[in-house]
């Protein structure tokens, strides 16, 4: 078809033809625009805009998923709900014969539909929360014609600033047979129990879901690349761990790599290599738990000029893209971030000061980490081997501490700590504890870290007693 030009002689006419709705291939694409547009209504994109909204700026968001984020939904919250009919089986069994008598078991189901109560009003609330904020909210996948140009479907939108907040997504896992691989989603779809599961990953994720499986039942299976569970975490802890996962029944096969995945009847074989050699073993589950990647790829963001790594969008102090200063990014996305809620809070709070007040720079900060296993694992600053590599002098304070009144008094059995602490400057360097409540104690640590307490006045501070914090004071 060939094509007509129209000449239009008179301004109104020109006027009236700008002022419609731009086409393509025939059909109209809405256009709008706003001071802000976000992508991603987790914790770091409702924050984000919350705080423009409030200062008085047009803000839109988007999402491709239900409005809420991974972490309240199927994340964080979630897996600490489904973890609490463990904790309590753990405690009940412990005492067993020391005050509590009976059989307990886990119903699953039970557990399944407690999570699910919890999770299934968020979306709802998220979207009304916003709503009352007066924020324009989408739905639906998208990517960047340019760098003012959002698309999704039939509609295009233009703003004066982006803030990419997406999270992350599990990394795929490049293998034959991959597609017969679940994911942390399913995980919490999962309303029956099989009798076998397999994890290929032995981090965060594919130990804290084979602790409530393992108790549930479950026959699991960890396949980890590694030549340690935890890899971020302090191998001293991290061997502790093992060794009780181990005793639940949890078979761990360290310096395995997977490398094929097969359908055989209503089971799956995993090939993986060890020491040069393959070996196989048989699941009726297999979860995807290597680790998570940048959710970005999806955006086109070369189009808009915004430099990406393997860590995400490369960011400044102000989480502002460094290529392209329209653009910000906070939470799993930004390439200062550790995979955590809390941080992406900060980074979100951090980015929406520099769109609405000026110029905010990041102070970085000691974070505290926790694995939610029975019994937890937790960290904070650096480990000792990351410690020898900065040629400072420090001294390490480590025991095995499972003969200690906390753990016996609920027989718990498992309780050891590791702390690094410079010698000159007598400041913690690094804190790591395997306890039940070690999530609770190492808040202790980032106190003292983040606030220049030296280890012999945290050592001297008065806790109450006789409780874990307390403990520190033996340390």
């Amino acid at each position: 078809m060939a094509a007509k030009i129209a000449c239009y002689r008179t301004s109104s006419q020109i006027l009236r033809i700008l002022s419609q709705p731009i086409t393509s291939c025939g059909v109209h694409l809405d256009m709008k625009h706003y001071d802000v547009f976000i992508l991603g209504t987790g914790t770091a994109g409702k924050l984000v805009a919350n705080r423009c909204a409030d200062a008085g700026l047009t803000v839109g968001i988007i999402d491709n998923r239900e409005y809420g984020g991974t972490c309240s939904q199927r994340g964080c919250d979630p897996k600490k709900l489904m973890l609490a009919s463990s904790e309590a089986l753990e405690a009940a069994r412990n005492m067993k014969g020391d005050g509590i008598t009976g059989d307990i078991a886990i119903n699953w189901i039970d557990v399944y539909n407690y999570a699910r109560r919890y999770a299934q009003d968020i979306p709802d609330n998220t979207e009304e929360f916003l709503k009352e904020l007066g924020v324009d909210r989408h739905h639906g996948e998208g990517y960047f014609v340019d760098e003012k140009t959002f698309r999704y479907g039939d509609t295009s939108l233009t703003a004066d600033k982006f803030v990419i907040a997406t999270g992350m997504k599990p990394l795929e896992l490049k293998i034959p047979g991959a597609e017969h691989l679940l994911t942390s989603d399913d995980f919490f779809n999962l309303k029956d129990l099989p009798e076998k599961v397999l994890f290929i990953g032995g981090g965060y994720v594919g130990m804290e879901f084979s602790h409530m499986l393992a108790r549930a039942g479950v026959k699991v299976t960890v396949v980890e690349q590694g030549e340690q569970l935890l890899p971020p975490f302090e191998k001293y802890t991290v061997d502790f761990l093992k060794e009780c996962s181990e005793e639940l029944g949890i078979d761990i096969l360290l310096n395995s790599q997977a490398a094929a995945v097969e359908k055989d009847g209503d089971r799956f074989i995993v090939k993986y290599s060890k020491d040069g050699i393959l070996h196989q073993v048989t699941s009726d589950l297999i979860f995807n738990t290597a680790g998570r990647v940048p959710s970005i790829k999806q955006l086109q963001l070369e189009n808009a000029g915004v430099v990406t790594d393997r860590s995400g969008i490369v960011v400044n102090e102000y989480f502002q893209s460094t290529s392209n200063e329209r653009f910000y990014a906070c939470g799993d996305v930004s390439s200062k971030n550790v995979p955590l809620t809390p941080l992406s809070g900060l980074e979100a709070n951090i980015a929406a000061k520099n769109i609405t007040e000026g110029k905010h720079a990041f102070i970085p900060v000691d974070i505290p980490s926790v694995a939610f296993t029975i019994p937890q694992v937790a960290g904070i600053g650096l480990t000792e081997k990351q410690a020898k590599a900065t040629g400072k002098k420090f001294k390490v304070f480590f025991q095995n501490a499972s003969g200690w009144f906390n753990t016996r008094r609920i027989k718990a059995g498992c309780y050891a700590y590791k702390v690094i602490v410079d010698e000159e400057t007598r400041m913690v360097l690094g804190a790591h504890i395997i306890s039940h409540e070690a999530g609770e104690t190492i808040n202790i640590f980032s106190v003292a870290m983040n606030h220049d307490i030296t280890f012999q006045y945290l050592q001297q501070t008065i806790f109450t007693y006789p409780s874990w914090a307390n403990d520190i004071k033996s340390f």
